[in-house]
């Protein structure tokens, strides 16, 4: 029977942190609030997305932090999504993983997110045995939730969990599967290294050979 291989997107199939960046500026333009920097933004991702609202929004009520995403979900979809594109190898790398593994993919984007990236990208969701985004559980990573979902989704156990923020590797550790981070994202090799992770990789290309 096979097993299961869960993965973050952004920053680890995807390319995409351009496109959310630039949907949440324009989220901020709209609602005229402060604006803050690409660099900024970036290095909130992987968190619970009220969370990284909060930090965007940081003097702002819950209402107005919630519309923050709510804009950033409309400027996604109508402009900036068109940013978005695959990590190199990563279809070969999947269909390869495929003959031995079941695929998930477990996000703190909304599910409709992440399938309107996967195909602004080219990477058909097809590729994929069970989707979880942020809206499919009552707690996003950190938190196990998406993780154990994809489990009972798909009767398989998790492996591994791959992704590219300490988020996936304290979610992973809970969830009891091993933690592979890549380093196609935005947080250091120190910081990822200092959570104790299964074993660190440049991409996901290096993924067959380090299950070897």
């Amino acid at each position: 029977m096979k097993r299961l291989i869960c993965f973050d997107l952004d920053g680890t199939l995807l390319h995409s942190h351009n496109a959310h960046s630039l949907a949440f500026k324009k989220a901020l333009k709209k609602l005229k609030l402060p604006t803050k920097t690409h660099k900024f933004i970036q290095s909130q991702f992987g968190k619970p997305k009220q969370e990284v609202a909060k930090a965007i929004a940081p003097k702002q009520n819950k209402t107005i932090q919630n519309l923050v995403l709510k804009w950033h979900d409309y400027y996604l979809y109508k402009e900036t999504k068109k940013h978005t594109k695959k990590i190199k190898g990563v279809i070969s790398t999947l269909k390869k993983l495929k003959k031995n593994y079941k695929l998930g993919i477990v996000s703190n984007c909304k599910h409709s997110n992440i399938i309107l990236l996967l195909k602004a990208a080219k990477l058909s969701p097809k590729l994929f045995d069970v989707i979880i985004g942020n809206d499919d559980v009552r707690h996003s990573k950190p938190a196990p939730d998406e993780i154990l979902k994809a489990e009972k989704l798909t009767h398989a156990n998790a492996d591994y969990m791959v992704g590219d923020t300490i988020y996936d590797i304290i979610a992973a550790k809970r969830a009891k599967a091993k933690a592979i981070v890549v380093l196609t994202g935005n947080q250091p090799r120190k910081l990822l290294k200092s959570k104790k992770p299964f074993k660190i990789i440049k991409s996901i290309h290096d993924l067959p050979n380090a299950l070897k």
